[in-house]
């Protein structure tokens, strides 16, 4: 009784400073709070009629959409709280950041009551549009507020009061307002309290749902990534398990996603996997390879693993990516260094015999059998085995070469077909690839495969036969999808007559047999070749193309070369790192091997070499459509170099 009373005694005092001020314009400061009297004249300053009855305020469609994610997130605590108050006479409502009210939640008692007062969803409670209250003050003062009787503008709301609370985002944006209303006699002032409880709950809620979006953003973010990259991606938590899997790893394992995660990577790599052993010591490795059995299924993958560290630096996690197929040809390259640089725009020489050599080569480029290129040492075996890559449809694939002749007997057989983990004394951990393997979707070139060990040569047999592999030291079969180039400069018959070279695998690498003339057999191509050789070697040391003197042209032709063109190359580059740039290139900067085994010259002319150098030249403008950028690099020289030329042959168009 007593408090109901002295609210009566503050509402009166309050309802006559409310009237002086609609009258007189006067601020009872003792009386009217700072908050309330400066929303007072706010109010006064944008025209309200205090005595306009609220029912007459129009009411505004409230958007479902709009409203929807507020109305959702609170909707839980507006009724916790409606549960404390209810019977009460108190009212629970939701406004949203421009004061309109959105929901309400009240016993049919409080709401008979205050039908009049537009209380009710869909009413523009901003202090723009009924002046002072709690709704309104709240958007005004961004902070929690009292609005106590009279301390309404509104005359017809003087009978409420109401206790009003912001709502903010996490980003301190204004989402809306939550609201307590009831009858000013039964008002508390806990009544705020309860209300900024409920606002605290409904922040913290916002909290966790927006830190549930940043780490499904970021999710989302990791696995475009994982899903981005063109490697098997596989993320690991400290135990083992598997937490992450992009798609492309699925496509490789042959397993499904949903299969692999939540399970231990155990079951795809077995207990003693090198992989789960450097987990466990938490050890990274890279371009090692692991073994994944999947039923009958034996899939080897060249795999790199990087450690997740928590804030005291223990393992947390692991990384790991596998590669297989067009990803591995890079790790290729990476150890081996082999690539096919060489096409056939490459290989000079108009000699009929290496002309049809060449033929041959580009009709056997576009097929897939076992080719055998014979010929001396110097005459451009690997050359050509380049340029047949080049021009096949396994040009993107990897070019592997292994030097049968170049290899330790003991080394042949592990390097050819690779070996596993523990094979022999001093083998890597993890075991190696053989170059079978590496080469699998291109072509491996078997350089002097006559001096291969008669041992070995049943293993390659069997690999060329059924296009599968068994490493040393291994059970697993591997199939393998490699097209084979072999080159020898030895008479493979003879040896097969002699018992070194078996018979079965001379027939199986027989399929096409290219044979490449020596360069006394094309001695008319001396000339043009050294023409180029001089003009490419010149412009790589940085000098003037000399003149070629007839007394070079000579002692060049009469040369027997046993070290075929690549001899010749080095005697030209030799040359010309010994010439002083005196114009012309003289006997004496040949070396001095060349000088000793000449013989007098009988044939060839100077302008024999000048008739093919034009004719080269005017082929090449011909080819290139006379870019003269275009053809000065093919031809290894320069611009100026080429116009000179081709004034001095009066080449035109």
């Amino acid at each position: 009784m007593g408090e109901g009373l002295a609210l009566d005694k503050r509402a009166g005092r309050i309802e006559d400073a409310w009237e002086k001020f609609i009258i007189k314009g006067i601020i009872e400061p003792y009386v009217v709070r700072e908050t309330i009297a400066a929303s007072w004249e706010r109010s006064l300053a944008n025209k309200i009629n205090p005595y306009r009855k609220m029912v007459f305020f129009d009411l505004v469609e409230v958007n479902d959409n709009y409203h929807r994610e507020l109305i959702k997130l609170t909707r839980p605590f507006m009724e916790n709280l409606y549960e404390l108050v209810k019977g009460s006479d108190f009212m629970v409502l939701l406004a949203d950041e421009k004061g309109l009210i959105t929901k309400v939640y009240g016993d049919p008692v409080i709401k008979q009551r205050t039908k009049n007062s537009n209380l009710t969803s869909g009413a523009d409670w901003s202090e723009e549009n009924i002046g002072t209250n709690c709704i309104g003050l709240v958007l005004k003062e961004e902070k929690p507020v009292q609005v106590f009787a009279a301390e309404h503008y509104m005359r017809e709301l003087h009978f409420l009061a109401g206790s009003a609370a912001p709502i903010y985002n996490t980003d301190s944006t204004l989402l809306g307002v939550l609201v307590m209303v009831g009858i000013f006699h039964d008002f508390h002032p806990h009544t705020l309290g309860m209300v900024v409880a409920a606002v605290n709950a409904i922040q913290n809620q916002l909290h966790y749902i927006n830190i549930a979006r940043q780490l499904k953003k970021s999710y989302n973010k990791v696995t475009a990534i994982m899903e981005s990259i063109s490697e098997g991606i596989i993320s690991l938590d400290a135990d083992g398990k598997i937490n992450m899997v992009n798609s492309l790893c699925s496509e490789m394992l042959g397993v499904k996603v949903s299969d692999m995660q939540g399970n231990n990577i155990s079951t795809l790599l077995g207990e003693k996997s090198l992989l789960l052993l450097t987990l466990k010591e938490g050890k990274e490795f890279s371009d090692q390879e692991i073994i994944v059995n999947n039923g009958d299924v034996t899939q080897r993958f060249s795999s790199t693993t990087r450690a997740l560290r928590d804030e005291k630096n223990n393992i947390s996690g692991m990384v790991i990516t596998l590669r297989k197929g067009a990803a591995v040809h890079q790790l290729v390259n990476k150890v081996i260094g082999a690539q096919a640089s060489f096409t056939f725009d490459d290989i000079i020489g108009n000699d009929p015999i290496f002309f049809q050599s060449i033929n041959r080569a580009k009709k056997a480029s576009s097929g897939d059998a076992t080719i055998l290129l014979q010929g001396e040492s110097g005459t451009g075996k690997e050359m050509f085995a380049q340029a047949i890559h080049n021009a096949s449809p396994r040009r993107k694939g990897p070019f592997i070469v292994i030097n049968c002749a170049g290899i330790p007997r003991e080394l042949v057989e592990s390097e050819l077909f690779g070996y596993e983990d523990g094979a022999f004394t001093g083998a890597r951990r993890g075991g190696r690839p053989g170059k079978f393997e590496l080469a699998n979707g291109g072509t491996i070139f078997l350089d002097e495969v006559g001096d291969m060990p008669l041992e070995i040569q049943v293993n390659l047999l069997r690999v060329l036969q059924e296009k599968k592999v068994t490493r040393l030291g291994g059970q697993s079969v591997i199939l393998v999808d490699t097209r084979v180039i072999a080159a020898t400069h030895r008479d493979l018959a003879s040896l097969v007559e002699k018992g070194t070279f078996r018979l079965d695998l001379y027939y199986r690498l027989n399929t096409i047999t290219l044979y490449l003339p020596s360069l006394n057999e094309r001695s008319q191509d001396v000339l043009l070749l050294t023409k180029i050789f001089v003009d490419r070697i010149s412009s790589k040391l940085g000098k003037e193309t000399p003149v070629i003197s007839k007394r070079i042209e000579e002692l060049l032709v009469q040369y027997k070369w046993p070290g075929n063109v690549r001899e010749l190359h080095n005697v030209l580059e030799q040359a010309l790192n010994m010439f002083d740039c005196s114009g012309t290139l003289l006997p004496e900067h040949l070396p001095d091997k060349l000088q000793k085994k000449a013989v007098k010259f009988k044939g060839t002319n100077s302008w024999a070499l000048e008739k093919q150098e034009a004719k080269y030249i005017e082929a090449t403008l011909k080819q290139t459509n006379w870019n003269i950028s275009l053809c000065a690099s093919l031809l290894g020289i320069g611009r100026n170099t080429l116009y000179r030329k081709i004034q001095k042959y009066k080449i035109g168009k």
